[in-house]
Formats: structure tokens, C-alpha cells, sequence
């Protein structure tokens, strides 16, 4: 790429204008340039924007702004010695032309100021898991206590500060404006895809792509310090560190009992139910529903919404084998519950109305 073509590019990209066609080669570019040169480029760039911005914005003499209006109302009606107490057209005028002033001044100061997008708040209050549709009609499943902040504009700025909770996100496919999620500095990155942002602890956040493709990296990394994800692959982000460790699907499938058995160790203690874990199965004694999904979510490594908080308060009482499938159980809870169920993409709906479809 040549030097202008380049410095054309890497400005459309300052400025959130680059069409994601080039991403690819811009980066892959970008890549291979010498960094003392690409920085100074940058600057080059950011000067110039500097330098257009001061000469795009004159701030007038607002002395003599002041000084030519009053001039011009004291030739039309000079002051003179009042004998009574009143106060004459020129006074109010002085005092209109010094609100003038004022005001000219705000306006300036405003305008120079770029105008702060307005952040949308979704938060989930509940003790369940439920949908919520962001203004660029991508749908996020928020986890009990999860919290999102969500930037739109007519630029197509689709930024998402992610503060709390597991999150699912099922982006809108938009080629011209990227969806970044920002977790405690670290952003995934995305034009059309769904995966989810887990916080393990304070310390280590889980991403997992369940479709598409994703970058993950710190906000400050550029494109030869990002992870790459395909579907079903995870990076477990150390905060405390700043390291990431990516973990490939054939890695995931030869630990998943090993992760299962971690998982459910740690969740049961936290149940307020009589849950029994052993290697081989999982026993439940009237436990309600909405603490049963949550066991068979770390028993599938899936996600389960329910549209009918009612069903979620029923009790369950039997046991599961730990090597009987997905779809066997699902319909079993469904015949008794009287539900159906979808599966697709690792995410399970469950709703009381609708025919059941599998789709894995």
C-alpha cells in the first residue's frame, strides 16, 4: 500500500469512517510498518486535525463587539442626567448587549466541545435471565445482576460499556459501524456475530464466541496484540496480569468434564436446594426450576432463558445422568412442565407456547 493510500486510510479510520471491507488489509498493513514511522504518522494526523479545528472556530473581540453596540445606541439615544428614578432605553440596551456577550461566549465554548452520545442503561434486576433489544436492534441476554451501558449515534458509533454480570450478545450486523463491548478495559470486537462476556471474578473474565468471529485485546493493543476467535473457542482474560489464554474447541471438548465437575462443585454450595453432584449424575430433592437450569447450564456449557418466571418457581424432584443428552432431558422437563423448547447456537428458550424445535 502505498504511503498516501495508506495515511487516506489511516485517517478514515481516526475518524470511525473506514468501511470494514478494508479492515483486513489495513491491519495486515499496519502490521508490517515500523512503529516510530506509524506513530509519527499519527501525529502528523492529529496535528492537522488540531490545526483545522482552530481555524474553523474564531472567537470574536467580544470588546468590541460590546463597545460597537453601545456606540450605536448612544447615537441614537445619548445618555442623559435622570431627575427621577427610571431606568432609560440605553441602559437596557447596555445590559442586553452584555447578556449578548455572555451568551456568544457559552455558545462557543459548547461548540467547540463535542456533544457526548447519550448512553442507554440496561440492567437485570431479576433472579432470572431475561432479553432486552438495544437501539441498533441487537439482542443482549442479561444474567441476574448484569449491566450494560450502550453509546449509539448516527455515525455509527456501537459502543457498549459492559460493568457487571455474564452477558450474551446477538449482534445486528452493521459493515460500517463495528460493536465493541468494553470490560474493565479490554474490548471484543465484532460486525455480526453473538458471544458472550462472563466475569468469572475480579480478577479473570471469560469470552466465548458461540458464532461468527471476534477480536479480543486490551483498548490500548493493536492488531498484532489481538486474539482472534472462531465459533466455540474461548479467551480467559487475567485482568490482574493482563495476559489472555485462548483455548481451541478440541482443547475445550477433551476438559469439559473436567470444567463440569469444577463448575458444579463451585455452584452448588451457593444453591439454596438439595442438590447431590458425583461424577455420574445429579440428584435433585424439590428443588424449584430456576436454581435446576442454572445446574443444567454448567452441566452443558449452554444458556437458558425462560419467558414464564411462574414456570421457574415449580419444584423438580429426580436425578439426571451426566452422559444423557441435552435435547433427552429438555423434553422430558417440558412433557412435565407442560413447555417447549429451542436450541440454537448453545442457547435454550424455553416458552409455554409454540412447537419445539432442536436446532444444534
Amino acid at each position: 500500500m502505498k504511503e498516501k493510500s495508506f495515511k487516506d486510510q489511516l485517517l478514515a479510520y481516526i475518524h470511525n469512517r473506514l468501511d470494514a471491507q478494508y479492515y483486513e488489509s489495513f491491519f495486515d498493513e499496519m502490521a508490517e510498518m515500523d512503529a516510530a514511522i506509524l506513530e509519527s504518522w499519527i501525529a502528523e494526523l492529529l496535528d492537522q486535525d488540531e490545526g483545522q479545528a482552530l481555524q474553523q472556530v474564531h472567537l470574536p473581540d467580544l470588546s468590541l463587539v460590546h463597545r460597537k453596540v453601545l456606540d450605536h445606541i448612544y447615537a441614537l439615544d445619548p445618555p442623559k442626567p435622570a431627575l427621577i428614578r427610571s431606568i432609560s432605553p440605553w441602559v437596557w440596551a447596555s445590559c442586553a448587549a452584555v447578556l449578548l456577550c455572555v451568551l456568544s461566549v457559552l455558545f462557543l465554548k459548547n461548540f467547540s466541545t463535542s456533544i457526548e452520545d447519550q448512553i442507554t442503561w440496561y440492567e437485570n434486576k431479576n433472579a432470572y435471565t431475561i432479553y432486552a433489544q438495544l437501539p441498533d436492534s441487537t439482542t443482549v441476554i442479561l444474567y441476574p445482576q448484569a449491566k450494560i451501558g450502550f453509546e449509539y449515534s448516527d455515525q455509527g458509533h456501537r459502543d457498549v460499556q459492559q460493568l457487571q454480570g455474564r452477558v450474551i450478545y446477538k449482534v445486528h450486523k452493521n459493515k460500517n459501524a463495528p460493536f465493541q463491548v468494553n470490560y474493565s478495559g479490554y474490548l471484543t470486537t465484532a460486525l455480526g456475530t453473538i458471544f458472550s462476556v462472563d466475569p468469572k471474578d475480579a480478577d479473570h473474565v471469560l469470552i466465548k464466541l458461540m458464532e461468527g468471529k471476534i477480536s479480543v485485546g486490551s483498548v490500548t493493543a493493536d492488531s498484532r496484540n489481538l486474539i482472534y476467535l472462531q465459533p466455540k473457542e474461548e479467551v480467559l482474560v487475567n485482568l490482574k496480569l493482563q495476559q489472555m489464554i485462548k483455548f481451541s474447541e478440541p482443547e475445550l471438548t477433551k476438559s469439559q468434564p473436567a470444567r463440569v465437575d469444577k463448575e458444579l462443585r463451585k455452584l452448588i454450595p451457593h444453591l439454596t436446594a438439595n442438590v447431590e453432584w458425583t461424577n455420574q449424575s445429579v440428584k435433585f430433592n424439590q428443588t424449584k426450576n430456576i436454581q435446576l437450569l442454572r445446574v443444567i447450564e454448567s452441566l452443558y456449557d449452554v444458556s437458558i432463558i425462560c419467558d414464564n418466571p411462574d414456570l421457574l418457581n415449580s419444584s423438580f424432584t429426580g436425578s439426571l445422568n451426566s452422559k444423557e443428552s441435552l435435547t433427552n432431558f429438555l423434553t422430558s422437563f417440558c412433557q412435565l412442565n407442560g413447555c417447549t423448547f429451542q436450541v440454537n447456537n448453545g442457547i435454550v428458550n424455553i416458552s409455554n407456547s409454540g412447537r419445539k424445535e432442536d436446532e444444534q
